[in-house]
């Protein structure tokens, strides 16, 4: 699973190359530059500028704590029992972050697919071309420029450049037709690559074209680039061989020719008319302009640049002591969908209870200090061989801080996903009988407390210890001597009593950190003045028993008569218990 938070940092990433490609920009237009070289040396550090960008800026630092979700209870009187501990739905979600990752990944690698295929057809170019014949126009040019570069002769296309210590030029069959004039012109263009070594740069955009393939700024500015390379040549050429009637008509003879990709084209049609003007102009720019318009546009894109970070900043997550920090495991595993396997599990119920565990492993305490107990929550999901085929955190969090009032916990800082990394470790190797009907899901809670070992906190819908290490109280025992006393039992002629008064339990906060849920029976007495004599428990939820017994222990109903005199009942009552 890719990280949500590279995605996030890649796309504020790309808001920033946005805004500074569109400062650049803008500071071109009004800040006219003549000198094609001054343009050239613009653009490429404006692309190296937004390549470098994430290393040039202080990341905005923050603490995300795990902040376990909102829960609600839901205590009603019902008639007829719901089912206990019954895991909640899964329901299937679209991931859309793995989406976006995968279409970014295919993108590139279909751009870097694309380059292999243009240096393919370049080689092939180059074995299939026939050697120049020695002739006085390619010896005279050579000379002049003293470099030295392979001339071959292709059937068709444009004249390109490529290679690195041999380069090679490649020449269309068609340029032996044109005047010498246009021939010198042309061979000198390729040649002048070939001095300046620009297939170097032209295969490191072609990288960065396929790597940030889906910004259109990136784009555009590599376009910039290459075009104000091409303007470079043309004044560099139409100065050395004093042709400038004989390169405008070259540069219309091979307009509309195909391109022989990943190569720099001789001439493109969309670049022509730019072109042929700054050629058929003289523009000197003084060096004091120059020095001046260079400066300008430093203050003005280093302006640009801080409006852009701080507009969309990049960001960090730390963690309580500050330390960089990648998001926590464990909220990552919260925004992450189910597996598949958990999709597909049953519910629980008491004829597919939770098997035995016939194997357990004990989380390792790591030796980092969080300040506090800590709960980890993990989703186990247990196939029908008994094995644990899948586990992902539910969270984790910590409590009872140093320093509370009262012994009242306190909240302390989301710790290391240490504890969350033990707590799967161990989970992973446990095994259980099988089920009856799996594959099954429930939720398996530790309490990690500093300088002790880790503990079993909640197994399902029983908690076997508590968060601080202590054994849970047991379910509640009838007191000594407890008896109907007389009590008729309603139903039959015996009509239900109506509640006239209704206090709704208080939901344990330690059964709300443990996730626990579900329905407490309860069978209770009323007495002839309607209120609730007793009550014992039938069916227990250890961690749920005694908030739903103090809660029935203060309702009161209409006093049940047999014969016009009053007598206790005996009535069964259910309290459920929902989380969200």
């Amino acid at each position: 699973m890719i990280e949500t938070r590279l995605l996030v940092d890649l796309f504020v990433y790309s808001a920033q190359v946005a805004c500074v490609v569109a400062v650049g920009a803008g500071i071109a237009a009004v800040i006219r530059i003549d000198a094609a070289g001054v343009r050239y040396v613009y653009w490429r550090a404006l692309l190296a500028l937004c390549l470098v960008l994430p290393w040039l800026q202080v990341r905005q630092s923050i603490v995300v704590p795990i902040v376990s979700p909102p829960t609600t209870m839901n205590a009603t009187a019902q008639s007829v029992p719901a089912t206990a501990g019954a895991p909640p739905i899964a329901v299937a979600t679209t991931d859309w972050t793995t989406i976006v990752a995968w279409a970014l990944i295919a993108g590139v690698a279909l751009r870097i697919l694309r380059v292999g295929v243009g240096l393919w057809r370049l080689r092939r170019l180059r074995r299939t071309g026939r050697h120049a014949p020695m002739c006085a126009v390619h010896e005279d040019v050579q000379r002049l420029l003293r470099t030295r570069a392979e001339i071959r002769y292709v059937p068709g296309g444009q004249p390109v450049t490529f290679g690195f210590r041999q380069p090679v030029v490649l020449l269309p069959e068609m340029l032996r037709s044109q005047s010498e004039d246009i021939q010198r012109v042309v061979l000198c263009h390729e040649l002048f690559h070939v001095r300046r070594r620009d297939w170097v740069w032209v295969v490191a955009e072609e990288i960065v074209t396929a790597v940030l393939w889906f910004h259109p700024a990136v784009l555009w500015l590599i376009s910039r680039v290459r075009l104000a390379r091409e303007e470079v040549v043309d004044e560099l050429t139409v100065l050395a061989t004093s042709e400038r009637r004989a390169y405008m008509e070259a540069l219309l003879v091979f307009a509309d020719a195909v391109t022989q990709a990943p190569a720099a084209a001789f001439a493109r049609r969309r670049h022509l008319f730019r072109r042929m003007v700054l050629i058929s102009k003289e523009r000197v720019m003084s060096s004091r302009r120059i020095l001046v318009s260079a400066a300008a546009m430093i203050v003005m894109m280093a302006g640009g640049v801080w409006s852009a970070v701080s507009v969309f900043p990049l960001t960090q997550t730390v963690n309580a002591q500050g330390r960089a920090a990648a998001p926590p495991l464990a909220a990552v595993a919260a925004q992450s969908p189910v597996g598949p396997l958990e999709r597909q599990a049953k519910p629980i119920t008491p004829e597919n209870p939770i098997p035995r565990r016939t194997f357990s492993v004990t989380p390792q305490n790591p030796p980092e200090d969080p300040g506090g107990p800590v709960i980890v929550s993990v989703r186990v999901v247990v196939d029908r061989q008994g094995r644990v085929a899948e586990a992902r955190s539910g969270g984790s969090r910590a409590i009872g801080g140093r320093g509370g009032r009262g012994g009242v916990p306190q909240a302390v800082a989301e710790p290391s996903d240490a504890f969350v990394k033990a707590a799967l470790d161990a989970v992973r190797q446990w095994q259980y009988e099988p089920p009856s009907d799996g594959p099954i899901a429930f939720d398996v809670s530790f309490a990690f407390t500093p300088g002790s070992e880790a503990r079993l906190m909640m197994h399902g819908a029983a908690a076997t210890f508590t968060a601080f290490g202590a054994p849970p109280p047991p379910p509640p025992a009838p007191a000594p001597g407890w008896t109907s006393g007389g009590a008729v039992r309603v139903g039959g002629n015996m009509k239900q009593p109506v509640k006239t008064k209704h206090v709704a339990p208080v939901y344990p906060p330690i059964a709300q950190s443990a996730r626990v849920q579900g329905v407490v029976i309860l069978k209770t007495i009323i007495g002839t003045d309607g209120r609730v004599a007793d009550a014992r428990v039938l069916r227990s939820i250890p961690l749920l028993d005694q908030a739903a017994l103090d809660a029935v222990r203060q309702w009161e109903f209409t006093p049940t008569h047999l014969n016009g005199v009053p007598v206790p009942v005996i009535m069964t009552m259910t309290v459920q218990f929902d989380l969200p």
